[in-house]
């Protein structure tokens, strides 16, 4: 399947050989926000890159002085790698780190559960049916302990719809939990999947990237896994709002939006997207590893915080309500810093 790309510009010569090497004049200061004009829509084209403007083009747009939003440090953690988190509500957030732990947050102080191994992807269906990926394999929380389900550790995305509609991608592609053992249900044949989400129990997506540097996303029906559409650049998350809302983003900056029978591109943000999220179509977030927050207004992506660390994942509940997480440090718009205090880890 071909995607659609904007129109009104004209196409990169080359691609950017890594996030690294993406223009400074995309990057915006903690003390400035910009918004990022998605152009419009044409029909079907041949596979080409979005243009790249030297300034202000297209895409990018200085916007006014605006308020750094409500955004806050919520926890610290020193030297320990952030890498997952979960929100169920304002006084219900998980988070993992690769120090082996799981910090919690009710409320009133950050809680912390120890697994003594290097934890990875999480997600969840609610506080009592949590994965979690480590070096060991994937563990699952049913409330009350910590089990492990698989042994095998490479894994780069999980996503969960409910008890019987789990899914890890791994080096191979994608197994899927059917209630006792884990299974595999697609082969990837060489692409590298990084991304995974899910609307409902027959829509699903998953993204990653093909030996030659460009882009694949592969979607779920109910009963087998395909390719959906191949794209010029990587691919690294995706987040799913409904069956015809979903959004792929790329570490050089890409994103590509599916409306129910097409993905097109419909921006180039030019920062190193690393993780999207939302709580519908209306509420949709992404951050990059240069520590930009963004939020999709409309058509139009305008960064609404800078951090001072990279960002890797993020998690919201609602409009207001929303997490993020970096190298070290956990950002909230609603959660004060506090004290952190020991979880009971009887039965781990």
């Amino acid at each position: 399947m071909r995607f659609r790309q904007p129109s009104g510009g004209r196409a990169r010569s080359a691609r950017s050989s890594a996030a690294g090497h993406l223009r400074s004049s995309a990057l915006v200061s903690a003390a400035a926000v910009v918004a990022l004009l998605v152009a419009g829509c044409g029909s079907a084209a041949p596979a080409t890159r979005a243009p790249q403007p030297e300034a202000v083009g297209d895409e990018l747009t200085v916007a006014a002085q605006a308020p750094a939003s409500v955004w806050q440090v919520a926890w610290v953690s020193p030297s320990v790698q952030l890498t997952g988190i979960h929100v169920f509500g304002p006084e219900n957030v998980w988070v993992a780190g690769s120090d082996g732990r799981i910090y919690a947050w009710d409320g009133t102080g950050w809680h912390v559960q120890r697994l003594d191994e290097d934890l990875g992807a999480m997600a969840a269906v609610s506080p009592r049916d949590v994965w979690v990926s480590s070096d060991d394999g994937i563990r699952h929380w049913n409330g009350s302990g910590w089990s492990l389900t698989s042994h095998d550790g490479a894994v780069t995305a999980l996503a969960a719809l409910d008890a019987h509609h789990v899914w890890a991608t791994d080096q191979i592609g994608i197994r899927t939990w059917n209630g006792t053992t884990w299974v595999r249900q697609y082969v990837a044949a060489g692409a590298d999947l990084t991304g995974i989400a899910t609307a409902d129990a027959t829509h699903a997506w998953a993204v990653g990237s093909l030996p030659d540097g460009s882009g694949v996303i592969v979607a779920w029906d109910g009963s087998a896994w395909t390719v959906q559409a191949t794209v010029p650049q990587p691919l690294s998350a995706v987040y799913a709002a409904g069956p015809a809302s979903a959004w792929a983003i790329g570490p050089e900056g890409a994103v590509y939006t599916w409306d129910g029978s097409t993905w097109q591109q419909t921006a180039d943000l030019h920062l190193p997207l690393t993780g999207i999220a939302g709580s519908g179509p209306g509420h949709v977030w992404a951050v990059s590893q240069s520590g930009q927050v963004l939020s999709l207004e409309g058509s139009t992506w305008t960064v609404v915080y800078r951090a001072p660390t990279t960002l890797s994942a993020i998690s919201a509940l609602d409009g207001s309500t929303v997490w993020a997480i970096g190298f070290d440090t956990i950002y909230s718009t609603v959660a004060p810093s506090s004290t952190p205090a020991q979880w009971n880890t009887a039965g781990l």
